[in-house]
């Protein structure tokens, strides 16, 4: 009697599911599976096209008097409050890490960066993103990681690319040039 009880319930249980409609939420969420900054992907980005593509949406570079780090402004009133880009390149002109930084005082921009990382990203890798506001990382897999500090007014965002291209050897071995060297 028990398991004739227990069958119908499972058999009406059954039959609900399958007839409810199908909600926008039963799609599956998919995330971006590697970093971009600026509408460009971030791995293996090399500083020709990073540079060619600030240059499209009107940022140069200000002077930097270390090699391999370029600082750029974000305009007076920054995007989602941060106004400042510094990024480092690697010695074969590829970027390792871009930084976004300043102090946001808005609580609803801070916020809004939070929700925009975690809506692009999804749920980070490692720390937290509660209400838009946290300290986490997302690690992605193409080898890159975005890296969030917004707990404070002193807010960051760095995208790290943890291998960068580089340059090469061709394979090819240049037989005359060693011959020319041992004489």
């Amino acid at each position: 009697m028990w398991n004739k009880c227990l069958n119908t319930f499972s058999l009406i249980l059954l039959t609900l599911l399958l007839s409810a409609p199908a909600s926008a939420n039963d799609e599956p969420v998919v995330y971006s599976s590697g970093a971009e900054l600026f509408g460009i992907p971030f791995n293996d980005l090399s500083k020709e096209k990073f540079e060619e593509h600030l240059a499209k949406i009107g940022l140069e570079p200000y002077p930097s008097y270390r090699e391999g780090i370029a600082n750029y402004s974000l305009g007076a009133s920054g995007i989602l409050g941060i106004k400042e880009l510094t990024v480092i390149y690697n010695r074969y002109q590829y970027v390792e890490r871009a930084t976004m930084s300043g102090v946001v005082e808005s609580a609803e921009l801070r916020a809004k960066l939070g929700h925009l990382l975690e809506g692009k990203y999804g749920p980070p890798s490692i720390g937290f993103v509660r209400d838009g506001y946290g300290r986490a990382r997302w690690m992605l897999s193409d080898g890159t990681e975005i890296e969030l500090r917004n707990t404070t007014f002193d807010v960051s965002v760095s995208y790290i690319d943890h291998v960068p291209r580089r340059a090469s050897a061709s394979g090819r071995i240049d037989v005359e040039a060693l011959l020319r060297r041992s004489q």
